[in-house]
């Protein structure tokens, strides 16, 4: 008899805790990890303010209907205390729980967002980006990339970084990838063409604004190598052009240098100036920078346009054969009435 009473209190127990238990994941499952967010599609949502509390950045949800059980999660944030949100983006979706997305904006669990950077960019149009995307001050922005960085620094590519850095843990990041991109190898052949990896990047930016066939890439870098050996001027559109636009932003279109635009004194115009310009002309895509580590000279000095293949260039070792090459294509830009 004893042993019966006591099977049936066990069976009692198990039962009454068997119940309980599914009772504590119904609980948890409706209220402390109910979804958080009810949408089509994943929702980015940024703190800025970091003196607002959780339940102040989600009011704005809750008032949209965009959160299922606003109740429960009224009464929970009250239970944690109604905790500061600390800046960042973060990722709310279906499956992210209510209490986890607590624990993410109070802790500051944040999810990464893509920092793009082509080439071809000027120091302007980066800090400009970088000032919208993150709410940097402009002036802040432009002294990271120019003076923290250094523009020659920036590889373009696109990152994986947070939201919430301030201009030094992005500056550091960059540097980062600054330091995988010039490795062994590419310093060795940099040191190879007497150059320095910041050198290489400002010769690069003339290399690309001067052309954008692939296959021409290396033999212009050879070309400007050439010069540089022999102590010539570069004598390259693109700088003279570069220097024009900074003493005149509002000249327009340029599709013809002239000699008003060559002979503009400014460090950046390679006419006047020997040896490379101060900086970078932009931002230089990696496959160019490769191009001018890798160019091998041939003893080529000029070049211009090629009047029968738009977008190449015609090469000449001597300046007679120079003269004659300019000439055909001065006179193709006057049959097409282009005189600036």
């Amino acid at each position: 008899m004893k042993r019966h009473r006591q099977k049936k209190r066990f069976i009692r127990v198990v039962f009454v805790g068997t119940v309980g238990f599914v009772l504590a994941l119904l609980a948890y499952r409706f209220t402390v990890n109910a979804p958080v967010f009810q949408g089509e599609d994943d929702y980015s949502l940024y703190v800025r303010d970091t003196g607002s509390t959780v339940e102040e950045v989600f009011q704005p949800l809750m008032d949209q209907a965009l959160v299922p059980h606003p109740r429960w999660f009224k009464v929970l944030l009250t239970l944690k205390g109604n905790p500061k949100a600390r800046r960042g983006h973060y990722i709310l979706h279906g499956e992210v729980g209510m209490l986890q997305a607590i624990r993410m904006l109070q802790y500051g669990f944040e999810d990464p967002i893509w920092l793009r950077m082509g080439g071809y960019l000027t120091p302007a149009q980066i800090a400009e980006r970088w000032s919208e995307l993150f709410g940097y001050p402009l002036d802040s922005a432009t002294k990271a990339l120019e003076q923290d960085l250094g523009f020659e620094h920036l590889v373009p590519n696109s990152y994986w970084v947070y939201w919430s850095y301030d201009p030094p843990a992005l500056v550091e990041r960059l540097q980062h990838e600054y330091r995988v991109f010039w490795t062994e190898e590419r310093l060795w052949q940099a040191a190879q063409l007497n150059l320095s990896p910041e050198e290489v990047v400002v010769l690069a930016s003339i290399v690309q604004a001067e052309t954008k066939q692939p296959d021409e890439l290396g033999r212009v870098a050879g070309l400007y190598l050439t010069r540089l050996k022999m102590g010539k001027r570069l004598e390259a559109d693109p700088t003279a052009v570069y220097a024009y636009k900074q003493r005149y932003p509002h000249s327009g279109i340029i599709r013809r240098v002239t000699g008003k635009i060559t002979s503009i004194d400014h460090p950046y115009n390679t006419y006047r100036r020997s040896g490379l310009p101060p900086g970078a002309l932009a931002t230089v895509e990696p496959d160019v920078l490769d191009a001018v580590l890798d160019a091998a000279p041939s003893g080529e000095v000029y070049m211009c346009a090629d009047p029968k293949r738009p977008g190449y260039h015609v090469f000449a070792r001597s300046y007679a054969e120079h003269l004659r090459n300019s000439a055909r294509y001065h006179e193709s830009l006057n049959r097409r009435g282009i005189r600036r």
